[in-house]
């Protein structure tokens, strides 16, 4: 069984992040796509944090589209950042679908 303490402590290290990705993505590259990642992100982690019932999963579910999107592109033109950013997204999207403190936080 999981504890929710940390399933908080989870989700706000979470929400950190993806606001200062989207921050960083604003810097290397300003865009109105990036911009509205980053509010929709910003967002999505204040839901979590309010504990809002399927966020946690919408959430996971964006990070994998997004990653899916970028991944090739990547890959061919092997962007390191966006690689490490990729796989930081994956580790992020398990974390939200499959740990117990953070299901634990949900419930």
């Amino acid at each position: 069984m999981g504890h929710s303490v940390n399933g908080r402590n989870l989700i706000g290290l979470m929400g950190g992040y993806f606001v200062i990705k989207g921050i960083v993505n604003l810097v290397l590259g300003f865009s109105f796509q990036n911009i509205v990642i980053l509010c929709v992100f910003a967002a999505l982690a204040y839901l979590m944090l309010q504990k809002k019932p399927m966020t946690n999963y919408i959430t996971a579910a964006l990070l994998a589209v997004i990653v899916l999107i970028h991944i090739k592109d990547n890959i061919v033109n092997f962007r390191v950042i966006y690689l490490a950013e990729a796989a930081i997204d994956c580790v992020c999207a398990f974390t939200l679908v499959a740990n117990n403190d953070v299901k634990e936080y949900f419930k």
